[in-house]
């Protein structure tokens, strides 16, 4: 077969490996096991695309990857991980819920977990009798750091694994990270930092929300975008690209207490010779995002359609003053600030730059070695 290959690329490689499967299926009945894999591994395609291409599925792993302009916020890429974790614990939960079967295959969903590899470096996507593999030295490190100590050392069974250089190209540190060695032949020592999802679960769903509905507002925007909410929640969270429908305005990232963007994170609004402070209140990828800019508090949210996303921003002023007099104030804000013009700028900036990548063959279908 002929085989053509591309130049070589920089981006993100990323493993979503379904924890104690094997075990898993060793213990209960196929027909079952193979129909709850087929739904966590759609489940986890479904939750990493569009913002990363699924390059292949391999047995109970997702493989997936992103070029480095293509995420240019790179702290994106730990906001998928994050939301996709959230989504599979769910669903584990929501099965469990409502089924009525007593085999071993039900009985034991609790047993699985989701762990993540991420790695950035250098790849070649190779053309074989009209498909395609990325292959590289990088690729074959994310394999290989499926295979480390961190379970070992932590007790952790769901954890999210970032090397060294992935977190430096991403450009966040989040705190409580337990940093590890791994060594492997012929590619040395890997220096990596890993995250407890599990933990982290557990802060996203605890965690109390700050959020702006209807019956709150003072205005209420709308727009409906051509793109899925985590290409909006791109627009709507990188500097620059804000900078590109805000009328004029300069958005720079601010303080980081945590070491990423959560609540009590700021960013910097310069407006011609003024500045405005912008302070996470609440952090719900991708679904929410609630912020203040004195005296407005904002709430943006996403919502999935057939068409993409319908972007809600729910605008209220927090001023000591009776609502009947908020309000008028509040739309003459919004409207000097022409904050009602940057939702249809961004929607169409989005509709002319935004190609939604085509799925690779053989994704959605389970492969028959789950070993």
């Amino acid at each position: 077969c002929p085989i053509m290959e591309s130049k070589t690329q920089h981006g993100y490689l990323v493993l979503a490996d379904i924890s104690g499967f094997t075990s898993y299926l060793a213990a209960t009945e196929l027909e079952h096991a193979h129909e709850i894999l087929r739904d966590l591994l759609e489940l986890i395609v479904n939750r990493v695309t569009p913002l990363l291409t699924v390059g292949k599925l391999e047995g109970d792993a997702v493989f997936a990857y992103a070029p480095e302009s293509g995420l240019p916020r790179g702290e994106t890429l730990l906001e998928t991980v994050e939301v996709t974790y959230v989504a599979f614990r769910d669903r584990l939960e929501s099965i469990r819920r409502r089924t009525t079967c007593e085999c071993n295959a039900c009985r034991a969903i609790p047993t699985l977990d989701l762990k993540f590899i991420a790695h950035y470096g250098d790849y070649i996507a190779q053309n074989v009798a009209g498909g395609y593999e990325l292959i590289g030295s990088d690729v074959n490190l994310a394999h290989r750091l499926l295979k480390n100590h961190v379970s070992e050392v932590t007790g952790w069974r769901g954890y999210a694994l970032f090397t060294e250089k992935s977190l430096d190209h991403m450009g966040v540190r989040p705190g409580g990270m337990c940093p590890q060695t791994e060594t492997y032949e012929h590619l040395g020592e890997i220096n990596t930092y890993s995250l407890n999802l599990q933990k982290r679960y557990q802060e996203l769903t605890d965690t109390r929300r700050v959020f702006i509905g209807p019956e709150d507002a003072d205005v209420i925007l709308t727009n409906d975008v051509a793109a899925p909410p985590s290409i909006v929640w791109e627009w709507l969270n990188d500097p620059q690209k804000r900078d590109r429908y805000s009328g004029g305005n300069h958005f720079t990232v601010g303080e980081r207490p945590s070491g990423r963007t959560s609540p009590g994170a700021s960013n910097h609004c310069a407006h011609g010779k003024g500045t405005s402070v912008e302070t996470i209140l609440d952090w719900r990828p991708f679904d929410y995002f609630t912020v203040e800019i004195k005296p407005l508090k904002m709430t943006y949210h996403l919502t999935p359609t057939s068409g993409g996303t319908r972007l809600y921003l729910y605008i209220r002023a927090d001023v000591p003053l009776p609502r009947w007099i908020a309000r008028p104030i509040c739309k003459v804000m919004v409207k000097m600030s022409k904050m009602d013009k940057m939702g249809e700028v961004m929607a169409r900036l989005i509709a002319e730059e935004y190609q939604p990548a085509p799925e690779p063959e053989g994704v959605g279908v389970v492969p028959t070695n789950t070993a």
